[in-house]
């Protein structure tokens, strides 16, 4: 199965699942979870929890294992996507094509269905039948995506706007921006997994690496980030040298990690 099999078939399962993790509209705050299942299901292409499945997959475990974290990756991306767009942020009228949160629901329903995705993700690790490890997933991604990381990348990226940033400055917005999420989903997985040290070190290396890749293939399509900066060719050229290292430290899953690599190739050949 070649990564873009590997994507469709899983994010059909993560949408059922999600369908049934959100609530069904009723009620007094009917609103609000309208909202929520308006930029959930906004034909996303579900590359996080695909991920989190995968490193599950090359630590040993199963998909009952990852559904539940890799559910709680997509809403927190959900999260960060609604609050990116709103006015002081990036102010963006349109995410895929559709109105963003904000625009269709007014900016209140969209703050407040950001946060409502953000707790749920946590409360879907450590609730009911909680998640394996579901208590070490919760500090994961309380650091990856809180004030040091997530949090701190869209802070600076709104201070520097408009200015030209060197290399160090450009990788810290990116790594923070865009990868940390990365290393939490194929954390998340890994941890699904049950993943001695070893592993959950590999599975941070990979991250941190093709993390960086995504965004600079989001900047080499949009001309912006790392290829105005570096030019495009140089930017690709950097793109591929991670991607390359962040294969090679998938050696210690043996054939387990093949979706892990197919993935990283398909991100880093990307063209949309």
């Amino acid at each position: 199965m070649g990564a873009v099999e590997y994507i469709k078939k899983y994010s059909k399962v993560i949408d059922d699942k999600l369908n049934k993790y959100l609530p069904r509209p009723s009620g007094y705050a009917a609103v609000l979870h309208r909202a929520m299942r308006y930029s959930v299901f906004s034909k996303g292409k579900r590359i996080r929890p695909v991920l989190t499945i995968a490193a599950c997959q090359a630590c040993g475990g199963n998909l009952r294992d990852a559904i539940g974290p890799a559910c709680a990756v997509e809403l927190i991306h959900t999260y960060t996507l609604i609050h990116d767009d709103l006015p002081a942020m990036d102010n963006s009228d349109y995410r895929r094509g559709k109105l963003s949160s904000h625009k269709k629901f007014g900016q209140a329903n969209a703050i407040l269905a950001g946060d409502a995705l953000l707790t749920l993700a946590f409360k879907i690790l450590v609730d009911g039948k909680p998640c394996r490890n579901g208590v070490q997933m919760v500090k994961e991604l309380a650091d990856y995506i809180g004030y040091a990381g997530t949090a701190a990348g869209q802070v600076v990226d709104m201070a520097t706007k408009g200015r030209k940033l060197d290399k160090n400055l450009l990788e810290y917005i990116n790594s923070r921006k865009t990868g940390h999420l990365i290393v939490a989903s194929l954390k998340m997985g890994a941890l699904a997994g049950n993943a001695d040290k070893k592993r959950l070190y590999a599975i941070e290396k990979f991250g941190k690496g093709i993390g960086l890749v995504f965004q600079i293939i989001d900047d080499v399509l949009d001309g912006e980030g790392y290829a105005e900066r570096f030019g495009k060719r140089n930017a690709i050229k950097q793109a591929n040298a991670l991607t390359k290292r962040a294969r090679a430290s998938l050696a210690v899953f043996g054939d387990k990690a093949r979706p892990l690599d197919e993935l990283a190739v398909f991100l880093s050949n990307r063209t949309k």
